[in-house]
């Protein structure tokens, strides 16, 4: 996909050592609305498969998925795991026969805006771990919309294995799901350390694997 775009559903994601934050566009690729949060598979990457069904469901045409960068550009632990997680959605879409491209777009400071939008739509704090991971995966699409329609060219650059070209990735370490990183100083964890425990049952997880595979 790195000529024009074509016209269709896209998802933003934004990934997290807990949750992934999931955003929709319409099919004119004008507006990113908040979809959902699925909770992380460390063990199973049952997140993954998760995702690669809404794939499927809404018909998307493209996945970008939010490369969190230092302020000064660089990459770290964080940006390691969203490449990570990205390359296994690559592999899960391919092997269901939907090599969707999937891109790696820029998302500095995406959850302090999610925070920010909260607020000052009069979300209490509270609430704001239920919604700002679907806030931050909506700011992370629309900035992906956004810059498509200036450009007319996808933006960011294909994950690794992607339909639309390779690019650097880790290994994960199940066949299926990304590799468990240790927490970082923004909560996620680098690569080497132990898993984390399994998540919370009750934690937001609001669709079903197409599979009908169960964690």
């Amino acid at each position: 996909m790195n000529g024009a775009p074509v016209r269709g559903r896209r998802m933003g994601v934004d990934v997290g050592a807990v949750r992934v934050g999931v955003a929709l566009s319409d099919p004119d690729g004008i507006l990113a609305t908040p979809l959902t949060t699925l909770q992380r598979d460390l063990r199973k990457g049952f997140d993954v498969k998760l995702l690669a069904g809404l794939v499927q469901e809404h018909g998307a045409v493209a996945v970008y998925v939010g490369l969190p960068r230092s302020l000064d550009g660089g990459e770290n632990a964080s940006t390691a795991m969203a490449r990570d997680w990205a390359a296994a959605l690559v592999r899960r879409l391919r092997a269901k026969g939907r090599p969707v491209p999937v891109r790696l777009v820029d998302e500095r400071l995406t959850t302090v805006d999610a925070h920010r939008a909260l607020l000052e739509a009069g979300v209490s704090r509270r609430e704001h771990m239920d919604k700002v991971d679907q806030v931050a995966a909506a700011t992370i699409l629309q900035s992906a919309l956004d810059r498509t329609r200036a450009t007319g060219t996808e933006p960011g650059t294909p994950a690794a294995g992607s339909a639309s070209g390779t690019g650097p990735g880790g290994v994960p370490h199940n066949g299926e799901g990304p590799a468990a990183p240790a927490p970082g100083p923004h909560g996620h964890r680098p690569p080497g350390a132990a898993a984390a425990p399994s998540p919370d049952p009750g934690a937001p997880l609001t669709t079903t694997d197409p599979d009908g595979e169960h964690s």
